[in-house]
């Protein structure tokens, strides 16, 4: 049984199930890696095909429903990659055993830009996982925000990852958390905000090819502040949800002008009750996100806090 069951012009998922290491990736794996492989639990009538020796046991469970299109190291801890519904997502395990609960951290925009700095790794060595899934051309329009949902069902219902997620929302991955969030607050548990886009007003490029489906939506009136659509006005909505935020931004972001974004919606959000932290940066522009490397432990235990 798989997940893919909404819209299937957006996500749209192999048939058969194949448990696969490149050649390629082998090359760049360590050798304990190399030797291990990946023979995952492939049904028989799902046509796999096993070519290497052994799968951890997340591969066998993502395998069983899923194609494994690759494995690498990433910053030091193990990477799976798979394609869900034909859209490419991963999934990094802990190298210690996993916290109490199976907490996660989900990057929705940007996994792989300035990790480093945005906690992840801090919380990899106290046993989360970490995962991301590839949703840009959907904007997170309600297609995107579907195929959202199906993924992380599938994390929590096929490899018991804990019901709610932490988000990552960089830029535009704040306007995908926000808007996730709202639609879905019951699979929610924090958000962290970084110099989040939050509203197409006053984006630092007019261009509106570089906001994909939204270019379809363009308000008659060329005011996007007060569109319901945008996560500005969603502030509320999180707000009620009783879901925690932290919020990293600079003061001198020409890119996604604070006014029109995070602190508007910062504005709301306090105003609706909601519990709040931020650090703001006066001198910083909007890169780079997250913070210097001595001081990550602040955004690694905003996530743990209350575990």
């Amino acid at each position: 049984m798989n997940n893919c069951n909404y819209k299937k012009s957006q996500c749209v998922r192999s048939t058969v199930v194949l448990c696969v290491i490149s050649f390629a990736t082998l090359l760049i794996a360590k050798p304990s890696d190399s030797a291990m492989g990946c023979k995952a639990a492939c049904p028989k009538d799902k046509g796999c095909v096993n070519i290497a020796a052994k799968c951890t046991p997340l591969q066998s469970k993502i395998a069983s429903s899923y194609r494994i299109i690759g494995e690498d190291v990433w910053y030091g801890y193990k990477r799976t990659k798979f394609d869900f519904c034909g859209r490419e997502a991963w999934i990094v395990e802990p190298s210690v055993a996993a916290a109490k609960g199976r907490p996660w951290t989900w990057t929705m925009q940007w996994a792989e830009a300035f990790v480093a700095r945005t906690g992840v790794l801090d919380l990899l060595k106290r046993g989360y996982h970490h995962v991301t899934i590839d949703l840009f051309n959907t904007r997170m329009d309600e297609n995107g925000i579907a195929c959202a949902a199906a993924y992380q069902k599938f994390l929590v219902e096929k490899l018991g990852f804990a019901p709610k997620a932490n988000l990552v929302g960089m830029s535009w991955g704040g306007f995908f958390s926000t808007r996730y969030a709202a639609a879905h607050p019951e699979n929610v548990r924090r958000i962290y905000f970084d110099a989040p886009l939050m509203n197409f007003d006053g984006f630092g490029n007019p261009d509106y090819g570089r906001i994909g489906v939204w270019a379809q939506r363009k308000p008659v009136n060329g005011n996007w502040t007060v569109n319901p659509e945008m996560p500005v006005n969603k502030a509320e909505d999180i707000a009620k949800a009783k879901i925690p935020v932290l919020l990293i931004y600079g003061g001198s972001d020409n890119v996604v002008p604070p006014a029109q974004n995070c602190l508007l919606f910062m504005e709301r959000f306090k105003a609706a009750g909601g519990e709040l932290k931020v650090i703001a940066r006066n001198l910083f522009g909007h890169h780079p996100h997250g913070l210097d490397y001595d001081k990550t432990y602040q955004i690694a235990d905003f996530f743990s806090s209350g575990d």
